[in-house]
């Protein structure tokens, strides 16, 4: 592979900055205490650490996550956290808890997640983990956090062979202090990531696989093998954290099990380090080609926005980067996870899953705990059903043609076809799916509805109800999100044609109907009954039942309720359920029994045709060259120039809804939704 000759530094939007590598702890899984590679470096004075920041933001970082080593040993570290939230970024930072009760106030209140790690409640098992008697410290830390009312405190819990057997223990401390655990499996990027090691064992060199490319034919062997024998407790250390997924204050990332379970260790990784996440050493240098496999770097010399440039830089990028042998066999959470909002495929599909689930507890669930009621077998069972449409069903798309795209797609003589959505695509949606940067802005998704959800609808109904009904929304919500998914995939994904989505569509239709019940008249009132209307009419519960919901004013989803009507609504039904839609998005409803499926297209608006540089109307079809011309166009505007333009292609879709009920006729064939 030919290394590239810039960066498109506009990519570049996190950071992670080793600001010590110095640490006061002896973790037997860690390697910065033990490899002498971490020993010696000056670090940065409080200038020079605000200058790096600065530098990181003109490149486009929002995001930094300080780590080490541990950050408080750092002399500076309050003052250049706290210029770091100045700038406007998004603020981490993870500690051992020794040493942090003298920081609190200067940084609790300055960042958006506080990571403490605890992975064990037993002195002197922590002592075994650790290297160091400090528990008494690490808890007193946690329960000042606490105390603070903070809310952004996020304990971490490594969970091994050693400390399985402590989960019920460490979910209770999580409960009595009313805080998040996340229960993490392990990284493996080095030798026997899994078994902690004997910490009287000091300054024992761990050695990487491999070292610049070179392989070793055994460098991933035993690795799945390791992750899946049996634990103390009886049973894989993945199956019991999986039974935490709606356990109050319990974090569980299901993107991270799947990638996992997937990973082909014979295949480059997708990874992001250098590509869209920085790594930045105590004295200001790049590392390269990340922390974990270390051994080259670009010292801090010159400006930023240079040293992203220079060519070593480039060349571990495009060539190092996910080639090594330690690559392809590597889980490092904090750099592959970026690729996951960047691929559109079924590890996106647990993340959304996965951070709608936290959301819900973090803010409505978690808070009315323990008298919210909450059948865990059930949402199990319910989950169960659900990860097996997932995995069973839905097909394994294959990587994109290009590293740039979202998804695998192709074009025919009448638009566009993806591996996920049944039917075709258009060349608008194609095209709009990259207005937002990120897969989270894909049109055809099941997190598009759960977003309102917890974002608008439960927000406003906490102000709207009385504290009794309120709640019997709340305890409704997780077996819903899961309905919705399940509704949603059988209705519009390939390979669910002979699944039976009618129980979870009669889950959704009973919670819009219950809901819409209690809503009292009030103006507050009228933005919930458009996000209820939303996920009725996507998928298409009759009109009759959606009728209490009509909204006939404008608000910002009735453009795609009536695509998704299009799309999937009979001939008959279109009328009806216009009558429950704004008129601009009633029209095309009304219109579309008919319009023709084919025929002129007409000219974008003017601000879109300038921003895709399409001096003639947008192609109903286009070949591939042609499609990937106009997905560059849109990933290369600055994001002020993409925001609204998914909306603009959408309303310019909706001018010929005949070729968009053409689109949709697969999707017709499949039946409608029983009430």
């Amino acid at each position: 592979m030919t290394a590239s000759t810039t960066t498109d530094r506009g990519r570049l939007t996190s950071a992670r900055f080793y600001i010590t590598f110095r640490c006061n702890s002896l973790c037997g899984y860690c390697n910065v205490w033990q490899d002498d590679k971490f020993k010696g470096y000056e670090e940065l004075t409080l200038e020079r650490g605000r200058q790096i920041l600065d530098e990181l933001y003109e490149l486009g970082v929002r995001y930094v996550d300080f780590t080490g080593g541990e950050p408080v040993l750092h002399p500076h570290i309050d003052g250049i956290v706290q210029h770091a939230k100045s700038l406007g970024m998004a603020v981490e930072i993870t500690s051992n808890g020794i040493r942090f009760a003298q920081h609190i106030e200067a940084i609790v209140p300055y960042v958006d997640t506080m990571n403490v790690s605890l992975d064990t409640l037993r002195p002197d098992r922590y002592r075994q983990i650790r290297g160091v008697p400090t528990l008494d410290r690490a808890l007193d830390v946690i329960q000042k956090v606490v105390a603070t009312g903070s809310g952004n405190l996020k304990l971490i819990c490594v969970v091994t062979r050693e400390n399985v057997d402590e989960i019920p223990d460490l979910l209770r401390f999580a409960h009595e202090n009313r805080t998040t655990v996340y229960f993490s499996g392990m990284f493996e990027y080095f030798d026997e990531q899994d078994t902690v090691r004997d910490t009287n064992r000091t300054a024992r060199k761990l050695k990487l696989i491999e070292q610049n490319g070179k392989p070793l034919a055994d460098a991933t062997a035993g690795r799945a093998g390791r992750m899946d024998e049996s634990e103390p407790t009886g049973g894989p250390i993945a199956e019991q954290l999986i039974r935490l997924l709606h356990q109050p204050y319990a974090l569980v990332n299901l993107h991270f099990r799947k990638y996992m379970e997937t990973l082909d260790p014979t295949a480059p990784t997708d990874c992001y380090a250098n590509k869209r996440i920085l790594t930045v050493g105590p004295d200001g240098r790049l590392v390269l080609p990340c922390y974990h496999a270390f051994d080259n770097s670009v010292a801090w010399d010159r400006p930023l926005r240079e040293l992203v440039e220079d060519p070593e830089f480039l060349r571990v990028r495009d060539e190092e980067v996910g080639h090594r042998s330690e690559c392809r066999s590597c889980t490092v959470f904090p750099y592959i996870g970026l690729s996951f909002s960047h691929r559109f495929d079924k590890v996106f599909l647990y993340q959304a899953l996965s951070e709608e689930i936290a959301k819900f507890k973090r803010q409505f669930t978690d808070p009315l705990f323990p008298r919210l009621p909450l059948d865990l077998e059930q949402l199990h069972s319910r989950y169960s059903e659900l990860e097996h449409l997932i995995d069973q069903a839905l097909p394994t798309p294959r990587p994109p043609e290009s590293a740039d795209h979202f998804y695998r797609f192709e074009t025919t003589g009448t638009g566009v076809r993806s591996e996920f959505a049944a039917g075709e695509l258009s060349v608008a949606e194609l095209i709009g799916d990259y207005a937002h940067g990120e897969c989270w802005g894909i049109q055809r998704s099941p997190h598009t509805w759960i977003r309102l959800v917890y974002r608008e609808l439960v927000p406003a109904l906490r102000e709207l109800l009385p504290q009794e009904a309120y709640e019997s929304v709340v305890a409704e919500l997780y077996e819903v999100q899961l309905a919705w998914w399940y509704a949603y995939l059988t209705r519009y994904y390939q390979g669910t044609e002979q699944l039976d989505g009618t129980a979870a569509e009669k889950t959704v239709a009973g919670f819009l109907t219950r809901t819409g019940a209690l809503l009292p008249e009030a103006p507050a009132a009228t933005r919930v009954r458009e996000v209820l209307l939303h996920a009725g009419c996507v998928l298409g519960l009759s009109p009759e039942t959606l009728a209490p919901l009509a909204v006939r004013t404008p608000f910002p989803e009735a453009a795609l309720i009536a695509k998704h009507l299009l799309l999937i609504a009979s001939d008959a039904e279109l009328p009806r359920y216009a009558e429950l839609l704004p008129e601009e998005a009633a029209e095309p409803l009304r219109r579309a029994p008919l319009a023709p499926p084919t025929g002129d297209v007409p000219p974008l608006d003017p601000e879109t045709a300038r921003l895709l540089g399409q001096d003639n109307p947008l192609p109903a079809t286009v070949d591939e060259a042609t499609a990937e011309k106009l997905i560059a166009a849109v990933t290369a505007l600055a994001p002020e120039d993409r925001e609204g333009l998914a909306a603009r292609l959408l309303t310019h879709e909706l001018r010929t809804p005949g070729a968009v009920r053409r689109r949709g006729a697969e999707l017709r064939s499949r039946g409608t939704a029983t009430d």
